[in-house]
């Protein structure tokens, strides 16, 4: 094991066998970015818990240890304030008030970053303290090395396309049910999915899948999340809180465990465990 990746493994609280799991994702983007002209946006979508956040952080290590300048950042760090949600809440649906589906962050941000990024110019990445519900202040967000030659972007619902309107006709759970059963909320996200989220996502020159290929692993792995959270900041939900919070997410989940695999460049399937599986190269 190289040095760094033992670094990253005890600074993670990460199993050894973290390095052997990764190792063909790495061979993948180490060949990718050996023949693919730079900059390079690279795009992981992974449900809650899957694991992207780490993965993302882990392949920026790895590529600027073979010499590459490269980044990494969250979808989570564009969402809007509390205010800036109200006033979507206002304006489509009250939902929209909670932090998560499409139409919750600053996507214009996230394509000026991506637009930059392009045209090789400096760019400064946001970060989000879920903690406080809140962006962090813009002097701690992340100023990045001129000509960034790779930068890595995650998260929950990155990459999907709308779903089809037949999808939409029926509820998915309890909360649907409760407080969507007109279907407006979940048409609105879809909209706001096919709308200014396709543009973005448009900026993605290559996409991994992380497929947790079941929702039901969902609420555990988001539940330990939530736990180490309270341990690290002394704030966060509880048990039943995550349960209900979750629910927002599970439309879009099992939509991309539907759709991706057949439409990202790598599909790497997660298991019960965390362990990685490389499933196919497109």
């Amino acid at each position: 094991m190289m040095p760094w990746q033992q670094h990253f493994i005890v600074q993670h609280q990460l199993p050894p066998n973290y390095v052997e799991d990764a190792q063909p994702i790495c061979i993948w983007l180490r060949d990718l970015v050996k023949s693919a002209p730079q900059p390079l946006c690279i795009g992981i979508n992974g449900a809650q818990g899957s694991g992207k956040s780490t993965l993302a952080a882990f392949l920026a290590v790895y590529l600027r240890s073979l010499g590459y300048t490269a980044r990494s950042v969250s979808l989570d760090d564009f969402y809007l304030s509390p205010a800036e949600r109200e006033k979507v809440a206002n304006q489509h649906h009250p939902l929209f008030k909670t932090r998560g589906v499409p139409g919750t962050h600053n996507v214009a941000m996230l394509q000026s970053i991506l637009r930059d990024f392009k045209h090789q110019k400096p760019i400064t990445l946001p970060s989000f303290d879920k903690s406080t519900d809140t962006p962090e202040p813009k002097h701690k967000w992340l100023k990045c090395e001129d000509k960034l030659e790779i930068l890595l972007l995650e998260g929950w619902c990155l990459g999907l396309s709308k779903e089809p309107d037949e999808r939409l006709h029926r509820n998915v759970n309890d909360f649907e049910r409760r407080q969507d059963s007109n279907g407006k909320f979940r048409t609105q996200v879809n909209q706001f999915l096919g709308g200014e989220y396709h543009s973005a996502f448009a900026g993605l020159d290559k996409l991994i899948y992380l497929n947790v290929e079941s929702f039901e692993r969902v609420f555990e792995w988001r539940l330990k999340q939530e736990q180490q959270l309270v341990t690290k900041a002394k704030v966060g939900m509880t048990k039943s809180q995550v349960y209900d919070f979750i629910q927002y997410f599970q439309r879009l989940t099992e939509w991309g465990v539907e759709s991706l695999p057949q439409r990202c460049d790598l599909h790497v399937k997660v298991r019960e465990n965390h362990r990685f599986a490389v499933e196919s190269l497109m």
